[in-house]
């Protein structure tokens, strides 16, 4: 079966909707590799939008599941609690950023892990009012569509959307509107945030703020830890929640558990899932435990949250990050390609941001004026890479961002294969294209 035959069967079978960047089917993966239904390998830097950070089909992983598989599929843990889920959560509330005991509720993704941290911070704190940020995205269902920030394609259309939702500016310093650099425009940020809170909301009415400590398909722009210690003064000071929404920053993808760690921070609920379990439905709220417990019994629930299979992958997946050094790997493999591509920025001025934490690594590229957004130009060079075998995604609210998401167990030959296959797609396309106007 051809890519071509799927494809036309997917047209009579698929809703419309479901749309896919790449027009290839995968039939095998492996490590960093993925090979679709034509025969042709491709190297892996989406891995399922920063789900397989292990790699594919990682054999420590399938052997957990296979173990547990053939114990029992399925015990809804409202039925009877098997131990897997507790060991979850016993393993999450080790790692979670802050020294404060914790208790973490599972469930199936990202979008209904932000869902129940809304939930748990209104009962908490007894108030309605949430704030969200511009550039975020925090799912696609109604509440957490609610909370994302971009239109199209994720929220046009789908109204009336959640009440006592507000939206304040993420700090995305490199299209900043106050003329600054560095913490004094992160300092203007959060002035702006209180000044928003106080003058158009009430500090007595919000029960928290919602923020991706690396705002994902905004373009991978990190917060600055100046506004995010700022951000958690502010939420104690006013007697609001802050919920860290790590579902795609989380599990090791920033060379840290949590991208919040790298300033030594503790939000009060942390919302995860992509790369908890390696490609297994298992979404997580871990939050403090004062603040869980506040939130009574049968309150929470999930059908398949904490399945059986998704804890075991879950369990391996933690197991194989701390063996096998994969926090450390983060790390070495992001440096490496933000140091290649700012040296690639100084020769091609187009390429206008560099940025990221750890494996989670954003570039931003731009017209002639060195500002405007070319998203045009992301497209091509996302079928370029493709046409030399990279997998890669395009992101950003303006969509002119390429997201690199590489395994955190990237060998360095693969490094070098993306790195090569990139820049080739880079130089090519900003060479044979015309700016846009």
């Amino acid at each position: 079966m051809s890519n071509r035959s799927i494809a036309a069967r997917r047209a009579s079978a698929v809703a419309r909707a479901a749309a896919s960047v790449h027009p290839i089917s995968p039939v095998k993966a492996s490590g960093s590799y993925v090979w679709d239904a034509d025969g042709a390998r491709y190297l892996d830097w989406t891995v399922g939008i920063a789900v397989m950070n292990l790699g594919h089909s990682h054999p420590r992983v399938l052997d957990a599941v296979r173990r547990q598989a053939e114990t029992f599929q399925h015990l809804c843990f409202a039925v009877g609690m098997h131990e897997s889920y507790v060991q979850v959560a016993e393993r999450l509330g080790q790692i979670a950023p802050g020294p404060s005991p914790k208790r973490t509720f599972l469930v199936n993704s990202g979008a209904e892990a932000v869902e129940n941290t809304v939930k748990i911070a209104r009962v908490a704190t007894g108030r309605q009012g949430i704030v969200a940020f511009t550039h975020a995205f925090h799912g696609r269902t109604q509440l957490a569509l609610s909370l994302t920030g971009k239109a199209d394609p994720y929220k046009a259309g789908f109204a009336p959307r959640a009440g006592e939702i507000y939206r304040a500016a993420y700090p995305y310093l490199y299209r900043n509107p106050f003329g600054l650099e560095g913490e004094a425009a992160a300092e203007a940020y959060l002035a702006q945030l209180q000044d928003l809170v106080k003058t158009t909301i009430g500090e007595s009415e919000v029960a928290a703020f919602v923020l991706e400590p690396v705002a994902g398909e905004g373009g991978f722009i990190p917060a600055p830890g100046t506004f995010l210690r700022g951000l958690r003064t502010y939420a104690d000071r006013i007697g609001a929640l802050w919920i860290d929404d790590e579902v795609q920053a989380g599990m090791g993808r920033t060379g840290r558990w949590w991208a919040v760690d790298h300033h030594d921070l503790e939000p009060d609920l942390v919302a995860s899932a992509k790369a908890l379990a390696s490609g297994f439905p298992l979404g997580a709220v871990v939050g403090r435990a004062e603040v869980m417990d506040k939130v009574e019994p049968a309150m929470l629930g999930s059908t398949f949250g904490g399945n059986p299979t998704a804890c075991a992958a879950a369990l391996a997946t933690m197991d194989v990050i701390e063996e096998e050094g994969l926090l450390e790997r983060a790390g070495v493999i992001g440096q490496k390609i933000r140091v290649h591509f700012e040296a690639l920025q100084a020769r091609q001025p187009r390429l206008g941001d560099v940025r990221g934490l750890g494996a989670m690594v954003g570039l931003e590229f731009v017209a002639d004026d060195g500002r405007s957004p070319d998203p045009a130009t992301v497209q091509r060079l996302v079928t370029t890479c493709r046409e030399g075998g990279l997998l890669v995604l395009p992101t950003g609210t303006y969509g002119n961002v390429i997201r690199l998401l590489p395994p955190l167990n990237l060998r360095d030959a693969e490094l070098e294969e993306g790195l090569s296959t990139l820049t080739a797609a880079i130089e090519s396309v900003l060479e044979a294209v015309p700016t846009p106007a």
